[in-house]
């Protein structure tokens, strides 16, 4: 995958990431993100499974501290 198709996917996963998290009460956790994905048939930008660990890397790499810090990112807007 080539590197603005790379980041065109990523940023398809934070919306994923975002609307999950920004319509539940409590902010779930990071297997429960990786269930989602999984259901909705989502795979990182090289094909694998997610895992706690790579989504907590794909948020911090994008400006947030983990699903709190979008969770507080969305509060504020």
């Amino acid at each position: 995958m080539k590197r603005l198709e790379q980041a065109k996917h990523n940023q398809l996963v934070i919306d994923k990431i975002t609307r999950t998290v920004g319509y539940s009460y409590r902010i779930p956790s990071y297997r429960a993100i990786c269930r989602i994905l999984e259901h909705h048939g989502i795979l990182s930008s090289v094909g694998n499974k997610w895992t706690e660990r790579s989504v907590y890397r794909l948020l911090q790499r994008n400006g947030y501290s983990g699903l709190w810090g979008l969770h507080k990112f969305m509060l504020d807007k």
